[in-house]
Parts: structure tokens; sequence; C-alpha cells
């Protein structure tokens, strides 16, 4: 934005502040309101905000972005995500288990072993976006996968 348009964002910012005080009280009651009506929102909007931040919170663990990111092809038990992953196993069923919780991985057993897959693929499709872009933004060197 070049200064003279900042001059006269200014400007039309300064005369619309002196009109507003001309008003009658009527006017700035009803100039009020318009502005009361235009920042309530949605309720369904605000649920979707909600989980979505929901969401998000679940995977801002890069733990939790590592066993996606394993599961992406195959579903695997727990020896075969500590094969993968650098961590302990109560760690791992830790964060497998908020996964599960928030419906993104699901689960069987067989036998003694209990196998995890990925259940949402739109929580997949997010997580390589991100994570694409993130490598392209920083020039990161090696293979990308999700």
């Amino acid at each position: 934005m070049a200064i003279r348009d900042i001059t006269k964002a200014k400007a039309k910012a300064s005369v619309a502040k002196a009109e507003a005080t001309r008003r009658t009280p009527a006017a700035k009651s009803k100039a009020k309101t318009k502005v009361v009506k235009k920042s309530s929102q949605d309720p369904n909007v605000d649920q979707m905000f909600e989980v979505a931040a929901e969401m998000f919170r679940v995977m801002s663990a890069p733990m939790r972005l590592k066993i996606i990111n394993c599961l992406c092809n195959e579903e695997k038990n727990v020896g075969q995500l500590l094969e993968e992953i650098d961590t302990t196993q109560p760690n791992m069923s830790q964060h497998l288990n908020t996964l599960f919780k928030a419906k993104i991985l699901g689960r069987r057993r067989e036998g003694v072993q209990i196998y995890y897959r990925i259940i949402n693929e739109r929580v997949v499709s997010l997580c390589r976006a991100v994570c694409v872009q993130i490598a392209i933004d920083s020039q990161l060197p090696g293979e990308h996968t999700l």
C-alpha cells in the first residue's frame, strides 16, 4: 500500500469518526446494533471452529504425526510401530489411544496383538498437505512422506 493510499484511508476514517459524533442518539443506537449483528456468529460456525480446534489439538503432537505417517499405507501393531518410531511402548500406547479416541485411528485385536489403522482419511490429507507445504517452504532435504 502506498503512502498516499494510507493517507487517504486515514482521512476517510477521520471523516467517518466525525460523522459518527454528529449523529442523533437514535442513529448512534442503530449503528451500534448493526455492529453487534455483524459480530454475532451462527452457532454452527462456532461448532465447526470448535471441532477444527480439537482436531488441530490432537494433531499438534509430532509423535502423533509420525504414527499417522507410519499407518498411511497399512495397518500395524504396536511392535511394528516401535520399530519405525523411536519412543517407549507406554508413550506409543498413550498417543495411539489419543488418536483412537479422536476417531482418527481404528483398531482390531488378533490374538494378543492390537493392530491400528487410519479410519479418517481426511486427517491424512490434511497432514500431507501441511507437511508437504512446510517441506517446500523450508526447502527440507530428503523424502517427504505422508
